[in-house]
């Protein structure tokens, strides 16, 4: 296999786990955050799943854009 593909399959595969590993941060923070007010007098459930979270995995997709992507062209090599 080409190497352009096996990069762009790398790169779907990361894609793909970090956006299962943040439904699972945010389901496993929505159901589990509790009731009590956080720091915004917000429920912490809410505060952990749609403040925490989002801000978190912006910041690993960020890193991820760093370490894994490599700009290749995808032109047909000649």
């Amino acid at each position: 296999m080409e190497k352009r593909f096996l990069q762009a399959h790398r790169e779907a595969r990361w894609s793909f786990w970090l956006a299962v590993a943040y439904l699972a941060a945010w389901s496993f923070t929505a159901w589990f955050g509790g009731d009590r007010p956080g720091f915004t007098g917000l429920p912490r459930w809410f505060e952990l799943a749609c403040l925490l979270v989002p801000l978190l995995f912006i910041f690993f997709c960020w890193l991820m854009i760093k370490r894994v992507f490599r700009d290749i062209s995808l032109e047909e090599p000649e």
